[in-house]
């Protein structure tokens, strides 16, 4: 049986040899406690819908919290691509790992909607405002966002070091890179408005240094575009 191949599944070398489940399959692997579901999008996106009972885990975290998954189920990894593309590339990675049983879903998150089976929304999760800034431009499938207290803030020459203590209990680090300066204004939002060189007393008590219990929401986008929104 399919299901039996792919749980007996050998290590992945290349993309065609990764096995591809269907959406009544994968519901039926994860009613029976068999799979788990692997969202690999950004969080904009798993927060607004996705898979009833999956993992949110984007690429960028997969070597840092592939411990959390089980090694005795079928790690599912799906996306919103025209092609599985990230979703293929999440199971190279989870192969990689050591992980012997390993899928995506075809069609990917799409293709499981079409089929009417489960879904949730995390909507009133503590991120609070879902839609990013207007000048926050890539695709919302490729966006994550980081909300919550900023722990670490360092600015200088070239760049910028902003360490989040996340809403999801996650700790996040971003860097802001303006070679030659030391002023990281241009990736700055206040409250989703542009930041104007007024609101440097907003934020630092002297430059350099951020003043005490700040929040921040940092967009990050998958080819490495960042927008930090100060929450005052």
């Amino acid at each position: 049986m399919l299901i039996i191949a792919l749980l007996l599944a050998a290590t992945l070398t290349s993309k065609t040899d990764v096995p591809r489940v269907q959406p009544a399959e994968l519901r039926a692997l994860l009613e029976r406690e068999e799979a788990i579901a692997i969202d690999v999008r950004g969080s904009v996106p798993f927060e607004i819908e996705h898979v009833a009972g999956a993992v949110w885990m984007p690429l960028g975290q997969l070597n840092q919290r592939a411990g959390e998954l089980p090694e005795d189920k079928l790690i599912v990894a799906y996306c919103t691509c025209k092609a599985e593309e990230t979703s293929l590339q999440a199971a190279l990675l989870f192969s990689s790992m050591g992980f012997s049983r390993v899928a995506v879903l075809q069609g990917g998150f799409p293709a499981w909607k079409e089929a009417g089976l489960p879904v949730e929304s995390n909507r009133d999760t503590r991120v609070g405002r879902l839609a990013p800034p207007a000048s926050v431009s890539c695709n919302r499938n490729d966006l994550t966002v980081y909300a919550g207290a900023v722990r670490q803030y360092r600015r200088e020459m070239d760049k910028t070091s902003i360490t989040i203590e996340t809403d999801e209990d996650t700790v996040e680090r971003v860097t802001l890179h303006h070679t030659g300066s030391d002023d990281p204004s241009r990736f700055f939002l206040i409250g989703g408005t542009p930041f104007t060189p007024s609101d440097w007393n907003r934020i630092e008590r002297k430059k350099g240094e951020l003043k005490p219990d700040l929040r921040a929401h940092a967009w990050v986008c998958a080819d490495g575009r960042i927008v930090v929104d100060w929450m005052l």
